[in-house]
């Protein structure tokens, strides 16, 4: 046997291998992204159907890709449709990063051209959320499996498709394609690529303000990585996050062309939902009153599970800040800071779904058999609350 033959075996065996790994999380992740989103869209259509003001949707022709829009989709669909500052926008458009109606846009126009109807640019909006959640999916499974093994990795895959907020994976909201380039980023970073991570990163950046946490979430994990690799760190750690920062700041750059104004984005944030920053218990207060206080029984509901998510954020931040996960611990922690230094804790729920070191942890527990009750405890819990999420955001109540 020749010495060209002894490199080149080893080196198919481990093409081998990588795409035996690779088969295991498509198939697997497949299976789970299939169920989850054949199930609720079911759901929602049994909501429709027993809801008599959820009649109205079936007599529209893109009722199917109407099933999961509501809310932002409609700021999400404005963006696509005319861009941010046509004479019709709202002055709170600003507010949404440009990532995911450009997405949409551009898929729009590759499929049915620049003459798209508004039904067709819904269907590419609905289209991009899909694709991505079965993405970020895929790659969760995988990140997960390189770790932790199949068992985990599919329980981490679960709950992420099945968590109490997973409605928004599906729905044409930008969750979905942030997550697609997050969880890529990280998983590049790991393997100590810095190029591809940052560049996924600055994907991240375009869709989410999240990406900010993300970066700087991958810096600490570049480091933790390339020391323990003993290689030089500074220059690739400079270029990652250079990189990264790339989409976030070409968005405010473009804000602050257009409207003079370079803290544009906060204060659409502030002019839309009136939020404006304070102290965590300030916050606290303010979530109590509101759910105390709030008109509807959606919306009482939703304000206190935000008050709780924010309470399992900060738990998940002392785990990681204990275990010494110090990149986990950067990404949930600084997550954690930003929602409850809000005027009110709205939305939290809905952002956990950011933050996919979370599921990762509970899908450890399976692993200790004192454990396994936070698993299927979470589970459950996370399965009853998406149903009632995903009847009230398809009805159009308030969900997160």
């Amino acid at each position: 046997m020749t010495s060209a033959s002894l490199i080149a075996r080893p080196t198919s065996l481990r093409l081998v291998s990588a795409l035996g790994h690779w088969r295991r999380a498509l198939v697997g992740a497949i299976a789970v992204w299939f169920t989850t989103h054949l199930a609720l869209s079911i759901w929602a259509i049994v909501v429709h159907l027993v809801e008599p003001r959820g009649l109205a949707l079936f007599s529209q022709p893109d009722w199917y890709f109407r099933l999961f829009f509501a809310w932002d989709s409609n700021h999400f669909f404005q963006i696509a449709t005319y861009g941010y500052f046509a004479p019709t926008s709202h002055a709170t458009l600003p507010a949404f990063f440009p990532g995911y109606p450009e997405a949409s846009r551009r898929l729009s126009d590759l499929v049915w051209g620049v003459n798209a109807t508004p039904s067709q640019l819904t269907a590419a909006m609905w289209a991009v959320s899909l694709i991505a959640s079965l993405i970020a999916a895929v790659l969760l499974w995988r990140l997960v499996e390189q770790e932790h093994g199949s068992r985990i990795a599919a329980a981490a895959t679960i709950l992420f498709l099945a968590g109490p907020y997973a409605v928004f994976l599906q729905a044409s909201y930008s969750e979905s394609l942030y997550l697609a380039c997050a969880i890529a980023a990280w998983m590049f970073t790991r393997r100590g690529a810095w190029l591809p991570a940052g560049i996924m990163a600055a994907f991240a950046s375009f869709t989410r303000v999240d990406g900010l946490f993300l970066i700087a979430a991958l810096a600490v994990l570049f480091i933790t990585v390339k020391r323990r690799q003993g290689e030089p760190i500074l220059l690739r750690l400079a270029g990652l996050v250079t990189v990264g920062v790339s989409g976030i700041g070409l968005y405010f750059i473009y804000l602050f062309a257009a409207t003079g104004d370079p803290l544009a984005w906060s204060h659409a944030e502030t002019a839309g939902w009136h939020r404006t920053t304070s102290w965590p218990w300030v916050g606290l207060i303010n979530s109590i009153h509101r759910a105390v206080t709030a008109a509807s029984g959606p919306t009482r509901l939703e304000s206190w599970l935000d008050i709780v998510f924010a309470a399992l954020l900060v738990l998940g931040t002392v785990h990681f800040l204990r275990n010494k996960q110090w990149a986990e611990a950067t990404l949930v922690g600084l997550t954690t800071i930003s929602l409850t230094t809000s005027s009110t804790y709205m939305s939290i729920g809905r952002e956990s779904l950011a933050v996919f070191p979370l599921f990762i942890l509970v899908a450890t527990t399976l692993a200790v058999p004192k454990r396994k009750w936070i698993f299927w405890t979470a589970l459950v819990a996370g399965g009853v609350l998406l149903a009632t999420d995903t009847a009230q955001f398809t009805l159009g109540l308030w969900a997160d």
